[in-house]
């Protein structure tokens, strides 16, 4: 029994130290891919630094491990390529945390990127320069907001939207002055007439205003010149819809004793 006994001890894994505790086991893995994945940086001419490496290994215990390692690589390459950085090629934690951040991003991400939910009272506003002919941003502390408004409010909304109007009708190419006036020149060049333009004036013109009632059922085109009375017995459509008070439309039309009648 006791010569039983010692052979048992012999044979035990316990004796020889075969056993390997899981966190050493754990220990010698990470230390193991600490090592393979700085020499993969080092194989791509990057260095990566002690803490960014901590971070990318627990990363990687989330993922696949080569593909996700070399996906995260080229991202990086990309960036140092393109916007240089001041640690050359070393990937720093705040680096690798933009990269992870990235190629994170799904379907869900752009979606909550895209919908914003703005304060009115916050909210950019944009103001249209007819003169410039360009957009300025307007500076919130330098307008006072309210949910009543004043009347020179009103004046501004009507007058920042027939600007945006003329403004892109004045591109249309039959309203673009032509450089080189041949026999050849297709279709025919057309201005925008003023009301104020009118008087004295006879033909037929093209006008942008919109359309006011300032007698009960008597309508005027009023632009930011002036306005004039409409006659609409001869007139025609050429859009489908409604057209309704205070719409701004394009106007082809003859100016008589004072009236606009429209064709």
């Amino acid at each position: 029994e006791i010569a039983s006994s010692s052979d048992e001890d012999e044979r035990s894994p316990c004796s020889q130290g075969a056993i390997v505790s899981p966190r050493e086991q754990y220990t010698t893995m990470m230390a193991s891919d600490r090592k393979r994945i700085a020499r993969t940086f080092k194989s791509r001419g990057l260095t990566i630094q002690s803490t960014a490496l901590d971070a990318l290994l627990n990363v990687l215990s989330r993922e696949t491990h080569d593909e996700t390692l070399f996906a995260i690589i080229d991202e990086i390459k990309d960036r140092l390529i393109t916007g240089g950085g001041p640690g050359g090629n070393v990937v720093t934690t705040s680096l690798l945390e933009e990269v992870v951040a990235e190629l994170s991003r799904d379907a869900k991400d752009v979606t909550d990127e895209a919908v914003q939910l703005l304060d009115a009272f916050q909210t950019p506003r944009l103001e249209f320069d007819a003169t410039r002919k360009q957009f300025s941003l307007l500076d919130n502390a330098s307008e006072k907001r309210s949910l009543y408004g004043k009347a020179t409010d009103k004046v501004d909304m009507f007058a920042q939207r027939y600007a945006l109007i003329q403004q892109r009708i004045l591109r249309q190419d039959i309203f673009q002055p032509k450089l080189v006036q041949g026999m050849n020149s297709e279709g025919a060049h057309h201005t925008l007439t003023p009301v104020e333009s009118l008087l004295g004036r006879s033909g037929r013109r093209f006008l942008l205003g919109m359309i006011v009632q300032v007698e009960e059922r008597k309508y005027y085109l009023e632009d930011h010149t002036g306005q004039i009375p409409l006659n609409f017995s001869e007139s025609s459509l050429l859009t489908d819809g409604f057209i309704t008070e205070n719409s701004i439309v394009l106007i082809e039309g003859e100016a008589i004793d004072g009236v606009l009648y429209v064709h």
